[in-house]
C-alpha cells in the first residue's frame, strides 16, 4: 500500500516540477534576451527615452506634449500687464533631456539692440490658447533689459 501512494505521489509531483523548471527556464531565457538587447542598444547609443515606456518608436506625438517649434520663436507675455516681454530664441536641455530653460531676446529700441537673457523653465507658464502656445512669466520687460547677458558656451 504505501508502495502504491509513493507512485501516486511521484506520478502527481513529477509533472509538475517538470512544468517549472521549464516555465523557470524560459523565464530565464526571456531575461537573458531583454538584457541582451538593452546592452546592445546602450552599446549603439539607442535610447527608449521616446514615447511610451519600452516603445522605442513613435507614431504620433504624445499626449500633453509638444514641439520644439510651439516653444521657439514664441513671444513671452507678462503674466499682470498681459505685455510682450521677449522671445523664445532657444530651448536648454539638462543631461536628463528635460527644458531646464529658455533663452528670451528682449526688444532693443525700435525692435532693434534687444539682448539675449536665459530663464528657468520654471519661471515659465505655457499655456494653450486657441490651438497656439502661449507663454506668460512674472517677469517685466525691465527687469529682463537689467538681467545679465545670457552667453551660450
Amino acid at each position: 500500500m504505501k508502495k502504491l501512494k509513493r507512485l501516486i505521489l511521484s506520478a502527481a509531483i513529477v509533472p509538475a516540477l517538470a512544468f517549472s523548471t521549464t516555465a523557470m527556464a524560459e523565464k530565464h531565457d526571456a531575461m537573458e534576451t531583454d538584457g541582451e538587447q538593452h546592452a546592445e542598444q546602450q552599446s549603439t547609443g539607442e535610447q527608449q527615452r521616446v514615447g511610451e515606456v519600452g516603445e522605442q518608436q513613435m507614431s504620433g506625438k504624445p499626449a500633453g506634449a509638444f514641439y520644439a517649434d510651439d516653444v521657439i520663436g514664441k513671444t513671452v507675455k507678462h503674466r499682470g500687464t498681459d505685455e510682450d516681454v521677449g522671445e523664445i530664441q532657444d530651448l536648454v536641455i539638462g543631461n536628463d533631456g528635460r527644458i531646464v530653460g529658455v533663452v528670451v531676446e528682449t526688444s532693443g529700441f525700435l525692435g532693434l539692440g534687444g539682448q539675449h537673457v536665459g530663464l528657468g523653465w520654471d519661471h515659465i507658464e505655457h499655456t494653450m490658447e486657441e490651438d497656439e502656445s502661449v507663454f506668460y512669466t512674472d517677469i517685466d520687460e525691465e527687469t529682463l533689459r537689467n538681467s545679465p547677458e545670457y552667453e551660450r558656451d
